[in-house]
């Protein structure tokens, strides 16, 4: 028993003294000399010198070291008692503790076998070697520990000085200042570089081979910065075309995101990816292409000096804020070099991919806890936060973003941030409170959706007073999201479009805009800026034409003038009850149509449903569930039936309108153990309106006679104008009081349920 005891306090005294690497030190500097390398047997022969200071008293100090083998450790400020590895883990065991607040250096010597992975740590090559400064499989990531001795992470943060030693016929370069290259007379030269600002151990490089540089410089805001680009010798040919426009793509992020923070802009050949390593970019053959089909990469990696670099994610599970501002500025940079149009072009693709991704159910999890596992991952971190920082600028209005986040770059230069500083200061930058969204699109599973509809519209002098009903629901979350923001275009008769920022607390709330137009239709978001949960396509047809939409195609099959269409896939359920008994309508997705006639036009639309591929089976499961189409003339309305053609089994099918109207449309299912469908959908021969366009009168014409039916006229807000009982199967209606415009006419059963619409045009 006494030596159980024993062996417990002495355990628990040796746990109770482990330390992390890196705990209760601070590293200020590295001195990093590879003193041979060797390419036949992948080695590397090295010594490096660790400067720090001791922010508590400590009798040991930990640091990082992955498969290298250490053969001595020394000290001329503190007396080393001796070392130990443990895996990846290098204890330095002092003859007496180092009291806070003292100064020592540590100097290692070590070699043998580097360590990579498919993507990471030191890469060879025949007559090639560099270091990718972390691992797409290793967890954690950093890969710095694989050359020298260091405190992992991307907190950590220290100054280098570098000297790799290479036959004379070979170049070596490396991140930072190029102090020296000494001839050692042996066949050899030394090339010492100098990092003066203080980096993460993953952003310090060397890259050594046959090189051949390409040099020029950029006049920057502050000074002139040199521009160097290492290639092999048959490349570089390439290397002007390729990055033709690397000065314009280092003036736009100086503007946008303040002066140029490190030394110079440089790119490196390596064997397998681009990295983001100061003043020594990897970059892989395929982005030297002799012209600028690539230059996505050359920009996206340049922007990395600012966000990843200069400003540092504090843990791998907020990397958006290292790659989603980098994936969203390989996009941005195109507004000044191939204007806005190309840039909302492509940033419109990839919301869109990115709104579909985040629709599935695996892909709910917020942007800044990733595990670690998908700290890369190429949607999840890299383009869905280049769509959240678009959202983001779009928020706040361009240049009020940018002004804020040049602030947040200042205030944490060279240090490392979280997505809560980041909130905190854009709060403070802008004076507007970014809780909200922040909690909406980065710690919330999932994404937003937004939708607006027109309660009423008053003439007020030269202006309209337009109420609008905003409402806000989450898809893979119950998240109620405050502070929303959300530009909404109105378009009115002619195509005349006013867009106004909305702001909105909750749920739904109702809101009234001042509008130099009378608007006849509204939308959150129209031109696609925001992460929503809706995919938008727009279509002015001056011919035949078609429009294709999630599960929804919309042909323009003639057209005597032009013909203006929206349409939204919207990927959430619809608000509203049709008050059908047996039927349930769509809780995952509907669409939204706007058609907006010049002339005649003869414009269809389909509308499919699917139960076998997850779109429409959470409402159609077996043979006794009938789908249906819904219609609305808006979000105010009420669902109802309207005619059409179909096609298809239970499973799989499709909804044909010949004559679409501007709306919302949606599946619905009716359990027909419990009621016919043909108890909702009477047989109804067409309405015949004359003239069309009207001008003083309209001739309603029906084939048959309908006891205890009503016609009502529904103007293009979904508002009721004129209502009128049938005792007759022919009425004539007045309308030269009529503002001009688009007006809908209802046939309602005698349980006032719409079962034919038709449109005209008063002149």
């Amino acid at each position: 028993m006494k030596k159980l005891l024993t062996l417990i306090i002495v355990f628990t005294a040796l746990f109770a003294n482990a330390q992390t690497p890196g705990e209760n030190i601070n590293v200020t500097h590295y001195g990093i000399h590879i003193n041979e390398i060797d390419f036949a047997s992948h080695t590397l022969q090295a010594q490096t010198t660790v400067s720090l200071t001791a922010t508590s008293a400590v009798n040991s100090i930990n640091l990082e070291l992955k498969s290298l083998t250490v053969t001595d450790v020394s000290s001329t400020d503190v007396n080393v008692s001796g070392f130990a590895q443990n895996g990846d883990v290098l204890t330095i065991n002092l003859a007496s503790a180092l009291a806070a607040g003292s100064t020592a250096d540590f100097t290692v010597t070590y070699g043998g076998n580097t360590f990579n992975e498919s993507w990471g740590g030191i890469m060879w090559t025949t007559g090639y070697v560099c270091n990718m400064g972390v691992g797409f499989e290793s967890l954690p990531h950093n890969l710095g520990k694989c050359w020298f001795p260091c405190v992992d992470n991307f907190t950590d943060k220290a100054s280098y000085d570098i000297y790799v030693t290479v036959p004379n016929e070979l170049t070596a370069t490396c991140g930072g200042n190029l102090e020296s290259i000494i001839d050692n007379g042996d066949g050899t030269k030394t090339a010492h570089y100098n990092v003066p600002q203080e980096v993460a151990t993953y952003h310090v490089s060397f890259a050594v081979g046959d090189y051949v540089e390409w040099t020029d410089t950029y006049n920057g805001i502050e000074r002139d910065i040199p521009i160097t680009v290492y290639v092999k010798p048959s490349q570089i040919g390439n290397v002007p075309g390729t990055f033709v426009h690397v000065k314009d793509i280092a003036s736009f992020f100086e503007n946008c995101f303040g002066p140029y923070p490190f030394n110079r802009i440089g790119y490196v050949i390596t064997s397998v990816g681009c990295m983001e390593h100061i003043d020594n970019i990897g970059i892989t053959s395929g982005v030297l292409t002799g012209n600028t089909s690539q230059e996505e990469y050359v920009a996206h990696e340049m922007s990395h000096m600012w966000f990843g670099n200069k400003v540092t994610c504090a843990t791998a599970e907020d990397m958006w804020l290292n790659e989603g501002f980098a994936q969203f500025c390989g996009l941005f940079y195109r507004s000044a070099i191939y204007g806005e149009a190309d840039f909302r072009q492509a940033m419109n693709t990839k919301i869109n991919n990115i709104t579909n991704w985040c629709a599935t159910e695996s892909h709910w999890i917020p942007l800044n806890n990733v595990p670690q596992s998908m700290t890369y991952d190429s949607d999840a971190v890299y383009n869905r936060g280049a769509v959240v920082v678009n959202t983001l600028m779009n928020y706040l209005g361009r240049e009020t973003f940018l002004a804020a986040m040049r602030e947040h770059l200042n205030t944490y230069s060279f240090s490392a941030a979280s997505s809560e500083q980041l909130r905190d200061d854009l709060t403070a930058a802008t004076g507007i409170d970014m809780s909200g969204f922040f909690d909406t699109y980065v710690f919330t599973a999932g994404m937003p959706h937004y939708g607006v509809g027109i309660l009423s519209v008053t003439p007020n002098g030269n202006q309209f007073d337009v109420m609008v009903r905003m409402t806000y629901q989450h898809v893979g979350s119950s998240h109620i999201g405050l502070n929303n923001r959300i530009p909404v275009t109105f378009i009115d008769n002619q195509g005349q479009k006013q867009t106004v920022m909305v702001g909105w607390d909750g749920e739904q709330a109702d809101q009234t805009v001042s509008l130099d137009i009378n608007p006849a239709f509204a939308f959150a978001d129209y031109d696609n800026d925001y992460l929503d949960a809706k995919i938008d396509k727009n279509l002015t047809a001056t011919a035949s034409a078609t429009l294709s939409q999630t599960r929804h195609t919309i042909k323009v099959n003639s057209v005597t003038d032009s013909v203006m269409l929206r349409s939204e896939a919207h990927l959430v359920g619809p608000d509203g009850n049709p008050g059908i008994p047996a039927l349930t309508i769509s809780p995952s997705h509907y669409w939204n149509v706007m058609r907006l006639d010049f002339g005649q036009a003869d414009v269809t639309a389909t509308f499919d449903f699917s139960a076998t591929n997850g779109a429409d089976g959470d409402i159609i499961h077996s043979e006794n569930d009938s789908a249906v189409l819904l219609y609305r003339a808006n979000p105010l309305d009420t669902w109802h039936t309207i005619p059409y053609a179909q096609q298809g089994t239970w499973k799989l099918g499709r909804f044909t309108v010949s004559d679409m109207q501007s709306g919302q449309y949606t599946i619905g299912a009716i359990d027909k153990t419990q009621l016919g469908v043909s108890e909702i959908m009477p047989e109804v021969e067409k309405i015949l309106v004359s003239p069309n366009p009207a001008t003083d009168f309209l001739r309603i014409k029906l084939s048959s006679k309908y006891d205890n039916h009503t016609i009502m006229i529904i103007n293009s807000r979904g508002q009721s104008v004129a209502a009128a009982k049938l005792s007759d199967d022919e009425l004539t209606l007045p309308v030269s009081d009529y503002p001009s415009g688009v007006y809908y006419i209802n046939l309602l059963d005698k349980k006032k349920n719409v079962i034919y619409t038709e449109k005209f045009v008063k002149k």
